[in-house]
C-alpha cells in the first residue's frame, strides 16, 4: 500500500492499521482539519481501520479544528491510539478526550508499541 502525504501529514496502511503521522511544526485550523479528514477518507476508499495517530508534530490546533476533528475525524475508524510527547500534551489530550467523549475507543500513549498493541484488538481479518 502506498504512502500518501499532504501538507500536514503522511499516512499509510500496514498490517490493517492506518498510520497517520503529522509533520513537524504542523498548525491546524478548520481549513486544515477539513483537508486532513477529506484526504484520509479518500485514501481509505470507504474501508474502516483502527488508526495509529502520531500527533507529536502538531504545534497548535485551534478550537474549531479540534471540534471538527472530534466529530468528523472518527469517520471510518474502529479505534484510535494517539501517540503524544510527554508530559504536557498528554495531560491536555486526556482532558480533551474526557470533554469531547469520542464515539470510538480512543486512548493516549507515549509508547509506540503499546499504542499498536491497543489497536490489534480492533483489526478485522
Amino acid at each position: 500500500m502506498p504512502n500518501i502525504e499532504n501538507e500536514y501529514a503522511k499516512f499509510w496502511i500496514d498490517r490493517n492499521i492506518l498510520f497517520f503521522v503529522y509533520k513537524p511544526n504542523t498548525i491546524i485550523d478548520l481549513k486544515a482539519a477539513k483537508i486532513i479528514v477529506a484526504d484520509r477518507l479518500k485514501f481509505q476508499n470507504e474501508r474502516s481501520f483502527p488508526v495509529f495517530c502520531d500527533i507529536r508534530g502538531i504545534k497548535d490546533v485551534d478550537k474549531t479544528a479540534r471540534d471538527y476533528l472530534a466529530r468528523e475525524g472518527s469517520t471510518l475508524t474502529r479505534a484510535v491510539s494517539i501517540l503524544v510527547a510527554p508530559p504536557v500534551s498528554h495531560v491536555i489530550l486526556e482532558f480533551y478526550l474526557k470533554v469531547s467523549k469520542p464515539n470510538i475507543p480512543s486512548k493516549i500513549f507515549t509508547d509506540r508499541q503499546k499504542a499498536l498493541r491497543f489497536l490489534e484488538t480492533f483489526i478485522s481479518p
